[in-house]
């Protein structure tokens, strides 16, 4: 059994207090008093000092006092609106209030709250809560709490331009233990739910979806935005490439796209189409900037109306090489055409172990197995974590894709990576594995690797083919010369984590920013995922009272009418 409107407590303290008022009451009988006046003048002043009521000592009337209590606890049992527990009642509700850009069309969250609102005040307090979900999915009301606690937390909170984190919410209900058996989701909003999600769920988990939340009619958005390198061949421009969706009748011609520079419209480059949603832009500067694609005419979602690309700042870089390596290094620092070599002014030096070539500059240096154990040693400079610079290593130099097995093989040791903190950045290998037998300068890594190795040692600025809201910055963005040890823009905590909403990502350091764009087909296109059964509240006993509430009022009534039938009869006083 549970109450709607009251609590236990409350409804037995009640239930005490109106008995003891209706005792009250029961003692309080009429006492008549004769007194003689000699004339009428007299009688309003007599009838002052002898009160007619008065409280008796001794009860009587102990059928009229239960019938009067029993109808007063009947109508207060069903003030408290009692409901029993069933399929419906029994049930624990997780009222999830859609915070994401599927909701960012004007009035749709401030209809769905107060759709919630209504719903969540017939609830019992102990098997409810609120979930808002945004970028994260966030608690605004848990278990036990008033519901006024829901207004004041939602103050402030506005449709993020984020993807919708259902998935999370609905895996943290698969977990055992989590939640109650019986355990319903109901959706305030458009966020969509995949077959996946839905077939992972335990029995007994429901997911609903509240009424009244269709499309939001015709609408356009950017869906994808990146860059690449130029087809052209040209260091020191980019491509980039703009792709559409729509949903609701609405078109998605590439016409649509307004194109700038750092806040100018976009000169010097050639814009081609790319049927049937997208366009092309060739030969951008790439000087940093910032790339913005917007749509032109405002829609019913305007979350994904721009996107934003920083652009990568592409400068050559001075290296000297010592004489003695310049007959292995000569090809691959050439073929890179990022790279110049240079003597007195340069940027970086190659050189072998023990030259003093060069100088403090920073150094890619090759020393033989005897001096160092292992085949590649990384020297990096702050508080960065070793383990986690050394996986940065691997992808950013690209020394993951060196065949270390084949390597060891030849050499009979292990080929090991160690990754310490420094002074400064330096890179020391094996020059044993310079010769031909090692088959390591002909391999496709090793131009990569002494690409790579000079922008890390520089601390190149990171770029990235795209940062969108929800997913991990993309694997291709390490040809842009590209994530070092402690400057990769999505790192946060020590961890890779995904930029959760659409807006502007620092690095780390403070010294670097990039946009993050919200790219979502899902929001664009109006994905909806799988159709959900409508909530009607009348169907949980949300609406009105339940159905015991009412027998209980009927029956008040009918023993109310019985107590004026009695009295009418005299068989009541």
């Amino acid at each position: 059994m549970t109450l709607a409107n009251l609590s236990w407590p409350f409804l037995l303290g009640g239930a005490a207090v109106l008995a003891g008022l209706l005792y009250a009451l029961q003692q309080l009988r009429i006492r008549y008093t004769e007194i003689v006046v000699p004339t009428a003048m007299f009688w309003r002043e007599a009838a002052r000092d002898a009160p007619v009521r008065v409280f008796r000592r001794r009860f009587r009337h102990w059928l009229a006092y239960l019938l009067s209590l029993l109808i007063c606890w009947l109508l207060w049992l069903g003030l408290a609106e009692p409901a029993a527990d069933g399929p419906e009642g029994g049930q624990y509700h997780v009222l999830y209030l859609d915070g994401s850009a599927h909701m960012s069309a004007p009035g749709d969250l401030e209809r769905a709250a107060e759709r919630l609102r209504d719903d969540l005040k017939g609830l019992p307090e102990d098997r409810r809560e609120v979930v808002w979900g945004g970028a994260w999915n966030l608690k605004l009301l848990n278990a036990g709490e008033e519901d006024l606690l829901f207004d004041r937390r939602l103050e402030g909170l506005e449709a993020e331009p984020s993807p919708s984190p259902i998935d999370e919410q609905l895996r943290l209900l698969a977990l055992q233990g989590a939640y109650p058996a019986a355990a319903r989701l109901v959706i305030y909003g458009r966020a969509p739910v995949g077959a996946e999600a839905l077939e992972g769920l335990p029995e007994g988990i429901e997911v609903l979806r509240a009424e009244g939340f269709d499309e939001p009619g015709p609408n356009r958005g950017i869906v994808a935005m990146g860059m690449g390198h130029a087809a052209s061949g040209r260091w020191d421009r980019v491509d980039a490439l703009v792709r559409l969706g729509a949903a609701g009748g609405a078109s998605a011609a590439p016409g649509d796209v307004l194109l700038s520079l750092d806040g100018a419209p976009l000169e010097g480059a050639s814009i081609e189409a790319l049927p049937p949603d997208g366009l092309v832009i060739r030969d951008i500067p790439a000087a940093g900037g910032l790339l913005e694609a917007r749509i032109a005419q405002p829609d019913s979602l305007p979350a994904d109306d721009a996107a934003q690309l920083r652009l990568p700042v592409r400068e050559t870089l001075k290296v000297a090489v010592s004489e003695a390596l310049a007959p292995v290094l000569f090809d691959a620092v050439i073929a890179d055409p990022a790279l110049d070599l240079a003597e007195g002014d340069a940027e970086l030096v190659f050189r072998q172990a023990g030259e003093s070539f060069g100088g403090d500059l920073p150094a890619l240096e090759f020393a033989s197995m005897d001096q160092q154990e292992a085949a590649f040693e990384i020297e990096y400079a702050g508080n960065l974590d070793a383990e986690l610079a050394l996986r940065d290593s691997l992808r950013g130099l690209g020394l993951s894709l060196i065949d270390g097995a084949g390597l060891a093989a030849e050499a009979g040791r292990p080929v090991g990576i160690q990754a310490a903190a420094g002074e400064a950045r330096r890179i020391s290998l094996w020059q044993e594995l310079l010769d031909d037998r090692y088959n390591f300068t002909a391999s496709r890594a090793f131009p990569l690797f002494i690409s790579r190795a000079a922008r890390w040692l520089v601390e190149a600025e990171p770029a990235y083919a795209y940062l969108a809201a929800g997913r991990f910055a993309a694997e291709e963005s390490a040809e842009f010369a590209l994530a070092g040890p402690g400057n990769v823009a999505t790192r946060l905590l020590g961890a890779d984590l995904a930029p959760p909403r659409a807006g502007t990502l620092s690095s780390p350091d403070g010294e670097s920013s990039f946009p993050v764009s919200l790219l979502s087909s899902v929001v664009s296109a109006g994905q909806a995922g799988v159709d959900l059964p409508a909530f009607a509240p009348a169907g949980a006993g949300l609406a009105g009272p339940s159905l015991l509430a009412f027998l209980l009022i009927l029956a008040a009534l009918a023993l109310l009418a019985f107590e004026w039938y009695a009295y009418q009869r005299g068989m009541m006083p």
